[in-house]
């Protein structure tokens, strides 16, 4: 399980985030919704270790983050690559790092962001779902416990945006454990088990709880929730 316990952090002396409190366990995908600037990349930058907190602590399996880091992957909301490296050599460099030797799990995927045509070339002459596909296919080789998602979805393609939603779903069917940060509310409702509302650095509590059960989608919308929840704050 990995616990965001009483976190309060952001840059320098500048406060962000506030008492941002709660767990991630394996076989689950956990939404962290709100508006543009409402601290969900900050609490995520935190989680990867980007950031240091000036409060409260993470864990994962009851153990310090440091200590468990290799058991994050990390798909960022703007794709970070390698000018120098092709596609190819992308994927390379990372089965060397993380000891991959699952090459049909790599082709399979190549085939499903449909990369193969892109292999020799550089991320300058790439567009941006382009990039963001190997961003996303190079976070799921490693096999993490946990994979953290931020605000993914921009620039991708209908067919990218269909795989990366059947594989998140995978990954959560085959054990892993999910954060996904967007404020897109419609796929966060359909895909997440539980939503964390976020608004000006702090949860939004929900019946005593910072998060929302799939189960009050029945008799309701997440649109409705949300802006009920973050109406004159």
């Amino acid at each position: 399980m990995l616990k965001v316990n009483q976190v309060s952090g952001g840059y320098l002396s500048q406060r962000i985030i506030r008492d941002i409190t709660f767990n991630i366990d394996t076989g689950e995908i956990v939404g962290l919704v709100g508006l543009n600037g409402a601290g969900k990349s900050t609490t995520l930058r935190h989680i990867t270790g980007s950031l240091k907190p000036m409060s409260g602590n993470i864990s994962i399996n009851d153990r310090e983050w440091y200590s468990e880091r290799e058991k994050l992957s990390l798909i960022p909301d703007q794709p970070k690559l390698y000018p120098n490296l092709t596609v190819r050599e992308h994927f390379e460099f990372l089965k060397l790092v993380y000891q991959i030797d699952n090459d049909d799990y790599l082709k399979q995927l190549i085939k499903r962001y449909t990369l193969h045509e892109h292999m020799n070339k550089y991320p300058y002459a790439l567009s941006k779902g382009t990039q963001q596909k190997i961003s996303i296919i190079s976070a799921m080789i490693t096999n993490p416990t946990f994979l953290i998602v931020d605000e993914p979805f921009m620039g991708l393609d209908p067919l990218g945006l269909k795989c990366f939603l059947e594989d998140l779903n995978k990954f959560k069917e085959n054990g892993k454990g999910i954060i996904l940060s967007t404020h897109m509310l419609n796929i966060a409702e359909k895909l997440c088990d539980r939503v964390i509302v976020m608004h000006k650095g702090v949860q939004k509590f929900y019946n005593g709880t910072p998060y929302l059960s799939a189960d009050l989608f029945k008799n309701t919308t997440l649109d409705e929730l949300f802006f009920s929840m973050i109406e004159d704050a």
